[in-house]
């Protein structure tokens, strides 16, 4: 069994990026987090085998709410997550499925001194910190954020489908988030 879901994600510079991401990651605040739906699917009449292959797959969608327009500090994420599970011996004959999206919401205070000193991007001395925080900095955020916050939910809800579907109780690996080198499409992960 695979002892992690893989999640490739692109990296600026990691020198420079990945220390501000984080500083910048603890004045973000979870406003709100919840299933928004979920889906099971197993094929009738089988017995459950003995060992089972697991594909997982998942995606993130940064969705901006048109009765928050207003509100720039706020930014919403849809996390949606998919099992399918396979006899050992017959990988592309699926015998089960579970699939479920959650929905996490983030915020942060726009005029915080420190945020700012810490992504000065209009800013021509670094040093003042009199910038408006990277866009690009902001979206890895809120999307490797809201998959590493609603991924233990998602494991959950695999677990606890699993049982009520008749099959063992199956345990989704631990995700690994792993930088790539060159900029990639992030909506997928598998």
């Amino acid at each position: 069994m695979e002892k992690h879901v893989t999640w490739n994600i692109p990296t600026f510079d990691p020198d420079n990026y990945a220390s501000r991401a984080a500083r910048v990651a603890q004045k973000v605040v979870l406003e709100e987090i919840y299933l928004v739906e979920a889906k099971t699917w197993r094929k009738p009449g089988i017995i459950p085998p003995d060992v089972l292959t697991l594909k997982n797959k998942g995606s993130t969608e940064i969705i901006y709410p048109k009765e928050y327009k207003n509100r720039p500090d706020l930014h919403f994420t849809l996390c949606k997550f998919g099992v399918t599970a396979s006899a050992h011996k017959s990988p592309n004959k699926p015998v089960m499925k579970i699939e479920a999206s959650f929905y996490t919401c983030f915020s942060y205070d726009l005029d915080d001194p420190d945020l700012k000193k810490l992504w000065p991007l209009n800013s021509e001395d670094e040093d003042e910190g009199e910038g408006e925080i990277d866009p690009d900095l902001l979206e890895y955020l809120y999307r490797i954020m809201p998959i590493s916050i609603t991924f233990p939910y998602w494991r959950e809800v695999v677990q606890n489908m699993s049982t009520r579907m008749g099959f063992p109780a199956l345990m989704v690996p631990l995700l690994k988030i792993v930088p790539e080198k060159i900029k990639i499409n992030i909506d997928e992960f598998e």
